[in-house]
């Protein structure tokens, strides 16, 4: 097979098919008309057998690497998607989904939790030199009486006679609670699409309350009443913020970048909707396990549960937590979109394989014939 003569005679139906792989992202501006959509699926099976014709007589790694990803390209796209049960996919989302895209998108998570933590910082530092900052920071809910008032108040009504543990009321309360933190959740992600400004914003504000309500209570000498409260559920509410948004602050950095590898925002933003909807999903549980915690167990004060206790349980959540979200090993086939699956069976180059595991979702992005040509130029 003469490698030049094949190229120039099958590049055009490549680039015919990378073109309407954009226009069915929704990249260009024409929608896929009935012959269009004909022709796309007749195109992937041309190009797959083109495929297979370079990796058998061994032509140009650049060109079997630019196939490999168009053809991984059009097999997300346009596989129908896998029926499953409904517990099994919830079950997956667990166990697999989730975590795979917190470990793919760490970068951006981090991001969150650090906005949040320097606005914790900020608001305790401000606070400690502004006390008066607290009531302009924190809802002056709050603040009807000072600190040690409010948990001497709270421990005499847990300690008296009359106290009673109504499982109706709480669990009306806990419900209240799911709502209010999955509409916070949903906030996050929502207001990142405007560049990730307001999102960023709403993240270091959050910290700030924290900090300055943290600030207040040390200060009057009830700093492990607080840590007793807010710990339990915040182990897992406070991270289920920052998850939430990073969620949107993914479609604000391709928003920011331009596209970045993939090329285009929304080619970009449709490569990594998987990871965007499995945080969401993600956080979604987060919140339902802090409301939980939040409408009772952290309640309860000195009184009815040491304080220590509760506070070693909340470490223990925070871990559990984090160990489940980076560090528990997962089935990586249960956990890879399956266009990647697909690659690693139709690619016999190991570094590509390699390259896009390395890469997770970048794996999509749309792939450039110029560049492949250049890397022949390149080569020996």
């Amino acid at each position: 097979m003469n490698l030049n003569d094949f190229i120039v005679s099958r590049r055009p139906r490549w680039e015919r098919f990378s073109y309407l792989l954009d226009r069915y992202d929704g990249v260009g501006s024409l929608p896929l008309t009935t012959k269009d959509s004909e022709e796309i699926f007749t195109l992937y099976r041309l190009v797959s057998s083109d495929l297979s014709l370079m990796s058998t007589a061994g032509g140009s790694a650049a060109v079997t690497e630019y196939l490999q990803r168009l053809i991984a390209r059009g097999y997300q796209s346009l596989s129908p998607p896998q029926h499953v049960s409904p517990f099994r996919a919830w079950w997956r989302l667990l166990r697999h989904d989730f975590p795979a895209a917190a470990r793919r998108q760490w970068m951006v998570l981090l991001l969150a939790a650090g906005v949040m933590f320097g606005g914790t910082v900020f608001g305790w530092i401000s606070t400690s030199i502004h006390p008066s900052t607290a009531l302009s920071i924190v809802p002056r809910e709050f603040w009807r009486q000072r600190p040690a008032q409010r948990v001497e108040s709270r421990f005499k009504m847990q300690s008296g006679t009359h106290f009673s543990f109504s499982i109706g009321q709480n669990l009306a309360f806990t419900v209240m609670l799911f709502t209010h933190n999955i509409l916070v959740g949903v906030l996050g992600f929502a207001t990142a699409a405007v560049f990730g400004i307001i999102s960023i914003g709403l993240l270091f504000y959050n910290g700030m309350m924290l900090g300055s309500l943290a600030q207040r209570y040390f200060a009057d000498g009830v700093g492990t009443y607080l840590l007793a409260w807010v710990g339990p559920h915040g182990s897992f509410e406070l991270p289920a913020i920052c998850v939430a948004s990073a969620a949107g602050l993914i479609i604000a950095r391709a928003e920011l970048t331009g596209g970045g590898r993939f090329g285009s925002v929304l080619v970009a933003i449709r490569a990594q909707r998987h990871d965007i909807v499995c945080l969401l999903l993600g956080a979604a549980h987060m919140f339902v396990v802090a409301g939980i915690f939040e409408g009772g167990f952290s309640q309860l004060t000195n009184a009815i549960i040491p304080y220590w206790l509760k506070i070693a349980v909340a470490a223990l959540l925070f871990l559990i937590l984090v160990e489940y979200l980076f560090f528990i090993p997962i089935d990586d086939a249960g956990s890879k979109p399956p266009a990647l699956e697909y690659f690693r069976n139709v690619s016999g180059d190991a570094n590509a394989v390699a390259n896009a595991e390395r890469d997770g979702l970048g794996l999509f992005q749309r792939p450039s014939l110029a560049l492949a040509r250049e890397k022949m130029k390149e080569a020996p």
